[in-house]
């Protein structure tokens, strides 16, 4: 879940209905998009999503390995394929997408560049700090979390 500006909360519903709701900050919802599948606005598991300071709702697939992005309103406005297990996206204070996925973390832009990416092993989840220090929750069972300081 993920909470927006205006008060509107993000959730995405991958283990249950492959959609994606928007609710208002009390909990009515104001609309939901999506359906199993492969095409465009579809998904097999919508796992991480995050909403970027442009307003656009990345939503990560997994099975399908790719990003979809939408509008705030549900929208379908392009994809980004090719990746690894994608499983969580945060943003840095530059805009920066900071993707766990397997293997690592990828970065991006927020048009889809490719600017680089770290090995950290399998990771389900991610987080920044304020300090730009990063969390991730990791896959394994004997290693639940792991924190690399911003140097």
């Amino acid at each position: 879940m993920v909470e927006h500006k205006s008060g509107d909360l993000f959730v995405s519903d991958g283990y249950g209905q492959n959609r994606v709701h928007r609710l208002t900050s009390s909990g009515d919802v104001k609309v939901s998009w999506g359906e199993t599948g492969k095409g465009p606005g579809q998904f097999e598991l919508p796992h991480g999503m995050n909403v970027g300071t442009n307003d656009k709702v990345y939503v990560l697939d997994r099975p399908n390995s790719r990003c979809e992005i939408f509008n705030l309103n549900g929208e379908y406005l392009e994809e980004w394929g090719d990746l690894r297990s994608p499983n969580d996206l945060v943003f840095d204070e530059d805009d920066i997408i900071h993707m766990s996925e397997g293997g690592g973390v990828l970065l991006m832009t927020l048009d889809g560049e490719r600017i680089g990416h770290w090995g950290a092993g399998g990771s389900h989840g991610i987080w920044l700090d304020d300090r730009g220090d990063v969390y991730l929750a990791m896959l394994s069972n004997d290693e639940r979390l792991r924190k690399y300081v911003r140097v």
